[in-house]
């Protein structure tokens, strides 16, 4: 039985219970209001009874007859006034007697038939006699002598009339103890049935005192239990990140001098080696990274970080990055914008294109022929915000239902099998739908098997103004309004199509202090720099980083995060607390670390600027001009103190 049938039939018990108890309070009401009523009609028996009647009149009666008696054997003059008084007195008794409703108590008793009409013949023949003026005392005596006769009537009538009394006082007696009997028989069982109540009320309380503590045990173990996964998560959370910068860091070396070798003359054979090379490190690195997304997702510690972002600028990005794999499978890629796009809006820039990319990604690898459409179209919404669909169209091999009932699910693939065809991992559409929604948003599709797909992303935009320094306006190029412009027949036509913007200020003769631990990456963004013209001191450790800073000035600081003896977030919270110039040196963290707060952490550190590995040679330009026009720093001034 459940908690909530036990309170149910807890409460149906407590409602009987409680009727009872009404019922017997309402008969011992009763009982009290009728022993009242019996006791008020005693008191009115004693008050103004047939007792008391009868004995008045045959009091009366007696006086009468012996005035009337001393009046007869008393010589000389008759004492009338005195006789008419008593005659009058007695008249009035036995009118009360006769018109009293007590009376009714005697009326069917033999003595009170009886007596009454002998009364009321001796009354008729004493009217006679006493309405005579003057009194005739031979009239007089032959009353007395029916007075005398009536006196035995009279004696009869009192005592039939205290035995009614008492007679009825009897019954009243044992009427109230009947009552009191039965008020003290209720009385007992209400006793009783409160004594039950208040043990059912205690085995009750016993009850609940076990379940409080058996939820307080549970209690205890779920907090234990909780703690216990915190601290899995937590171990959990260091374990990716050291496995992240463990495993990046070598990343960031490979495909870094995979890069600068792809840069130097090569025979036919060697740039498909190392084209093929690079393409397993992406595809290892891509893997890493959605591993490390969903782990982030499930501990919670994946947060947005909305920016203003010049959302034609970032789909000139996508379209940069997409056209070449659409070139490489003989497709066409367009962007189609049928809204009229805000010039900024805050978004997480970063994750957005990583959803965008993501649908891109897999139309392209499902779609052997005819192409992939990025159509932008307007959504209206009521909340004030800017509604945008993102809608990614291909000639792809479709899905059927049950393919699309599964879609997002974490690790299913529309071609699984040992003999599949398409590779992935199945966590690209899971992540992006679980980042859509956190931007507010959701993903939708609709598929044709054998004829394509549309996946539909919606997202709300709070538009803002152009940052401080923001860079001029992007012109649209990538994509066109209305009419699609379909992708270059060739890599270099792609190239071609990129939005130009103007090129970078020269870094040259900039004084780099470089604080990294590994000796590939310390190898690699020396040759970075080397190509930038920058003069680079490295250091391979945060202490000998903070020790270098002290012994001279420096334009700029690449520091790593993961470093023996001092790492690099300590390192830039001692740079900051030095004196002079040294304290306001712009530093970009180069870290192979992507956990979720790692940035944060940096930010908060004191660093400018945050950069992840594998680091290519523009992605550091850029960041570092930022840093620099940020700081007021320009190169030319570098290079004259130099």
């Amino acid at each position: 039985m459940n908690g909530s049938s036990k309170n149910k039939r807890y409460l149906l018990w407590l409602a009987v219970g409680t009727g009872v108890l009404a019922v017997a309070m309402a008969i011992l009401l009763a009982l009290q209001i009728t022993q009242k009523r019996a006791i008020e009609r005693a008191n009115n028996l004693r008050a103004d009874s047939i007792t008391a009647l009868v004995f008045q009149f045959e009091r009366e009666f007696m006086r009468f007859r012996q005035t009337l008696e001393a009046n007869v054997i008393r010589p000389g003059a008759l004492d009338e006034d005195n006789l008419t008084l008593r005659y009058d007195l007695f008249l009035s008794r036995l009118n009360l007697l006769r018109d009293n409703p007590t009376t009714d108590l005697i009326t069917h008793r033999a003595e009170y038939k009886k007596a009454m009409p002998h009364v009321e013949q001796v009354v008729a023949m004493a009217d006679k006699v006493m309405a005579a003026t003057p009194l005739n005392k031979k009239n007089l005596a032959e009353l007395l002598r029916e007075f005398n006769g009536l006196g035995v009537d009279v004696q009869a009538l009192s005592l039939a009339a205290n035995s009614e009394v008492a007679a009825l006082l009897e019954s009243q007696d044992k009427t109230m103890l009947a009552q009191n009997n039965q008020i003290i028989g209720l009385t007992l069982a209400q006793l009783l049935f409160l004594l039950i109540a208040a043990g059912a009320l205690a085995l009750r309380q016993r009850r609940q005192e076990q379940e409080r503590q058996a939820l307080e045990d549970l209690t205890h173990e779920l907090r234990e239990a909780h703690f216990r996964a915190e601290a899995a998560n937590r171990g959990k959370s260091q374990f990716l990140a050291n496995m992240s910068h463990e495993l990046r860091t070598p990343f960031n070396g490979m495909l870094g001098m995979m890069s600068l070798l792809e840069s130097t003359p090569l025979t036919t054979a060697q740039a498909d080696y190392i084209k093929t090379a690079k393409g397993s490190a992406n595809h290892l690195l891509t893997l890493l990274n959605d591993i490390l997304d969903v782990s982030a997702l499930e501990s919670g510690k994946m947060t947005l970080n909305p920016e203003p972002v010049q959302l034609s600028a970032l789909l000139n990005e996508v379209n940069a990055l997409m056209n070449p794999l659409a070139v490489e499978k003989k497709l066409k890629f367009s962007i189609v914008v049928q809204a009229e796009l805000p010039a900024w809006v805050l978004a997480d820039a970063t994750r957005l294109k990583q959803i965008l990319f993501n649908l891109v990604n897999n139309a392209l690898k499902f779609t052997d022929q005819g192409g992939v459409t990025l159509t932008v179209v307007s959504r209206p919404r009521t909340d004030g915000n800017t509604g945008l669909a993102f809608l990614v169209e291909d000639t792809g091999i479709g899905m059927d239902d049950h393919v699309l009932s599964r879609l997002f699910q974490r690790f299913y693939q529309v071609d699984g099998g040992l003999a599949r065809k398409f590779g992935g991992t199945g966590l690209g559409l899971e992540i992006s739908q679980t980042l859509a929604r956190m931007m507010g948003g959701a993903i939708e599709v609709e598929s044709t098997p054998g004829k394509g797909s549309v996946f539909t992303l919606h997202l709300p935009f709070t538009t803002c103004p152009a940052p401080p320094a923001a860079a001029a306006p992007v012109s649209i190029q990538a994509f066109t309004k209305p009419e699609p412009v379909a992708a270059p027949a060739d890599a270099s036509a792609s190239e071609a199509s990129a939005p130009a913007t103007d090129a970078p200020p020269p870094l040259n003769a900039l004084r780099v202090l470089v604080a990294e631990d590994h000796p590939v990456n310390r190898k690699f963004v020396g040759i970075l720099l080397d190509k930038m013209g920058c003069k680079a001191t490295f250091c391979e450790n945060g202490q000998l980083a903070v020790e270098a800073a002290e012994r001279e000035m420096f334009d700029l600081v690449l520091m790593d995060v993961h470093m023996p003896i001092m790492d690099g977030l300590t390192a830039t919270r001692t740079i900051r607390a030095m004196a002079g110039p040294i304290a306001q040196v712009p530093i970009i963290v180069l870290t192979a670390d992507v956990m979720n707060d790692a940035k944060e952490q940096a930010l908060a550190a004191g660093v400018n600027d945050f950069v992840t590995k594998p680091v290519q040679i523009g992605q550091l330009q850029a960041a570092m001009q930022k840093c620099l026009a940020a700081a007021g720093v320009a190169a030319s001034g570098a290079a004259a103190q130099a």
